[in-house]
């Protein structure tokens, strides 16, 4: 791959949220955007937009918690591409406050999408990131995980009790740290954002940030340059304590 080829980005869980947000910003950045959706009909309703603003979007056909789902896309990918720049682990639940299910069930689901998902997602996807010059691992994760901040109580956040979704963002913050690690002689730098607290379907729309201002912090760590950083967390603001 040359230095002028466009770089080529797989977001998960793209078709809506802030996941959506992040590829149309990507988009507008000059990346060809892989929009992972669960089904290619919710995809190209999300990829409409980017592509009317001239984004260049592929939508594909990505469940990270389907095994067969991942393999092909690998496959696919493979075939079709060669390399990925960029990975975007944005695919996630929250499901501390949802009825009917037992704490064990919520766990276990949670888990399943939040933290097995995108490790699969990564290991399928680490041999198209190797073959880029400046490969990026971007995953989200959110400030509910840091232990440092849960003991602060000035902490904006401190009242927000999510012990469930919080225990597997923590999950996904020590992968994060571990895989930067094992991935620096690749030259891969792996890095755990927190988008901040924002007005999307999973959180009812209440808060007043914007998918927009949710999707900055992404944006620069899947765009960072050779002397950024790895290893770390991260919301805009700067570093997160972990």
């Amino acid at each position: 791959m040359s230095e002028t080829t466009q770089k080529i980005v797989l977001v998960s869980g793209a078709n809506r949220g802030i996941g959506a947000a992040v590829a149309a910003a990507l988009a507008r950045a000059g990346v060809h955007v892989l929009l992972g959706a669960r089904t290619l009909e919710a995809g190209e309703a999300a990829a409409a937009p980017i592509r009317a603003e001239g984004g260049k979007v592929t939508v594909v056909q990505l469940d990270v918690t389907d095994a067969a789902s991942v393999a092909a896309l690998a496959g696919n990918l493979a075939a079709d591409f060669g390399y990925i720049d960029i990975l975007v682990n944005n695919a996630g639940v929250g499901l501390d406050y949802v009825p009917g299910l037992s704490a064990v069930e919520k766990m276990e689901q949670m888990l399943a999408i939040n933290v097995v998902g995108g490790l699969r997602l990564t290991e399928a996807m680490l041999p198209l990131l190797e073959k880029s010059t400046a490969p990026r691992i971007v995953n989200v994760s959110s400030e509910l995980a840091s232990f440092g901040l849960r003991h602060d109580p000035s902490w904006g956040h401190h009242d927000k009790v999510m012990p469930l979704y919080a225990a597997s963002k923590a999950a996904v913050n020590a992968l994060t740290l571990g895989y930067a690690f094992a991935l620096a002689d690749k030259g891969i730098k792996v890095n755990a954002i927190c988008p901040g607290y924002t007005a999307t379907e999973a959180t009812n729309f209440m808060p007043d940030r914007t998918v927009d201002e949710a999707a900055v912090v992404i944006l620069q760590m899947a765009l960072l340059g050779d002397d950024g950083p790895t290893g770390g967390f991260f919301n805009d603001q700067g570093p997160l304590p972990w």
